[in-house]
């Protein structure tokens, strides 16, 4: 008898023992199993196998009654030969994670972000939530939401998604990483963060310039330097010999009153309990880097 390829796709309300019970008709009829995902959201199942069978006809039968029973809806599609190997082959393609975080799932930025990864020849193999489930009210309703989306293809410009990337990550306010889905990324030990606006929320060397007086001229010395006016050592060097005569009793008070950015703390200190290396690095001053590494436990600073 000829083999068929079957794809077997169940809708409905989730129940324990469902998967065992369908998965057990597919086994007495003696097919195999060639793929199989199942995902489930709010208690609403959707499963999808894909079997190939010499007596397909006799376990889709049993597999209509056994969902009809289990008050599930069942659909059946036959899968010619050639559209599978076509399937198959594709498997070998680059695969990418994109990563979403932000104070909520937006629909605006995953239709921005999935309609981009088209235009780049990648498509989408699965989005999974990747934090906690959202409720409506309490203290906890204020938590952020990170989604992941896993992508395959040969992208048509890398840099292009890059860009457009950090271009709807500032003009959304949400975080979005690409990178290559391999096994260097999910072996790295090593994490390095810069430290002014990344792991705090404010510029260390505004802080001392305010209490000295001359706020307003190292910020314009920034904003020339940040224009290309002038190189960094230079504007350095400019910014640093107008602190000249402050007290540095205020660099310990600014230290433990840097304000951290939103999440810090707990990514720090989860980093740590995993055993990840955590550095930073830093163009600023050593002084309030090391307060940072001393309160966390972190390994290395390079300021």
């Amino acid at each position: 008898m000829k083999q068929e390829i079957i794809l077997f796709k169940i809708s409905g309300d989730d129940r324990p023992g469902l998967t065992s019970v369908l998965t057990g008709i597919i086994a007495e009829g003696g097919a195999t199993i060639l793929d199989i995902a199942q995902s489930d959201i709010h208690s609403t199942l959707s499963l999808g196998i894909l079997f190939l069978s010499d007596n397909a006809g006799v376990i889709i039968k049993e597999l209509l009654f056994a969902a009809n029973k289990m008050g599930v809806n069942a659909r059946f599609d036959p899968v010619d030969e050639d559209n599978y190997n076509a399937w198959v082959a594709r498997q070998g393609k680059d695969r990418f994670i994109v990563t979403l975080l932000g104070p909520d799932i937006s629909a605006p930025l995953i239709s921005k972000v999935s309609g981009f990864i088209a235009t780049q020849g990648l498509n989408i193999d699965a989005i999974t939530r990747l934090t906690g489930r959202m409720p409506l009210n309490g203290e906890n309703a204020k938590t952020k939401a990170c989604v992941e989306l896993s992508v395959r293809g040969t992208p048509i410009d890398k840099n292009a998604i890059h860009s457009e990337f950090v271009k709807l990550s500032r003009n959304m306010g949400y975080d979005i990483s690409f990178q290559e889905d391999n096994l260097y990324r999910r072996n790295r030990r090593l994490i390095c963060f810069d430290m002014d606006s990344t792991l705090i929320k404010t510029e260390c060397i505004d802080q001392l310039a305010e209490r000295a007086g001359v706020g307003d001229k190292v910020k314009a010395i920034t904003e020339r330097a940040m224009k290309g006016e002038i190189d960094f050592s230079e504007s350095f060097a400019r910014r640093v010999a107008l602190l000249k005569g402050l007290n540095a009793s205020v660099m310990k008070e600014i230290a433990e009153n840097l304000p951290l950015m939103d999440g810090a703390d707990r990514l720090l200190n989860t980093l740590k309990k995993y055993g990840y290396k955590v550095a930073i690095l830093s163009g600023g001053f050593t002084f309030f880097c090391d307060y940072i590494k001393r309160r966390f436990n972190l390994d290395y600073v390079y300021a």
